[in-house]
């Protein structure tokens, strides 16, 4: 598994009351692997190009190994171990799913359990997370949680909600001849970068974490 990292270059700025400022902010993006999400992981490409505010959007890559392992392989799983040290490296998530009523993909589920068991060293117990899901069409579901807002509830993140829905992904999402990924619904792109600032302003509130710069990722 590989983190590439497309954001803005490290740096720390002045601090306000002592709460670090939004360019010393860095989220670790996690998707399920194309064939179980086909949108999830372009969303998080497109969302991690450089803005003004210096915010960093750092996307892994989904490990094949999601597709069949299974969480019975738990913690001891070396990807798993990779998994969760970049998740405690990181200041907070941005994972994306598909917007169903359906079951979570199975890769996705694994990756969830291997973040959140066993419990008592889970890199996600009060970790600012923000869920972003896709889907095809432009109704989203009715419930007010989606499964992974739950799992996460359960293993103690802090979800900053509501989560976002990317409607009709499939037209939204663009992908150029040079790799790069666009958001062509400008409401949409709006919610989008509104909801990752909502989770850099929470993660904001601790103060004292290093420079995005000075962190290496073990993958």
């Amino acid at each position: 598994m590989t983190a590439g990292n497309t954001g803005a270059g490290p740096g720390r700025v002045p601090e306000q009351d002592g709460i670090p400022a939004v360019d010393d902010v860095l989220l670790l993006g996690l998707s399920a692997p194309a064939e179980d999400d086909p949108f999830g992981a372009p969303l998080l490409r497109a969302l991690s190009v450089p803005g003004p505010s210096g915010l960093r959007l750092v996307v892994s890559a989904t490990p094949p190994v999601l597709a069949w392992a299974g969480a019975a392989a738990g913690a001891s799983h070396p990807v798993a171990r990779a998994l969760r040290r970049m998740a405690s490296l990181a200041d907070g998530l941005v994972i994306t799913a598909p917007e169903s009523d359906a079951a979570l993909p199975g890769s996705l589920r694994t990756l969830l359990d291997w973040l959140s068991w066993p419990a008592d060293s889970s890199p996600l117990a009060g970790k600012p997370v923000a869920v972003m899901t896709t889907t095809r069409d432009v109704r989203t579901t009715t419930a007010p949680y989606c499964e992974v807002e739950r799992m996460l509830f359960t293993a103690g993140a802090r979800v900053v909600g509501p989560r976002t829905v990317v409607g009709r992904a499939d037209r939204t999402l663009c992908e150029t001849a040079d790799g790069r990924v666009s958001i062509d619904d400008p409401a949409a792109a709006v919610r989008s970068l509104f909801h990752l600032h909502r989770t850099a302003a929470e993660v904001r509130r601790d103060a004292g974490a290093p420079p995005a710069g000075d962190r290496s990722w073990p993958l």
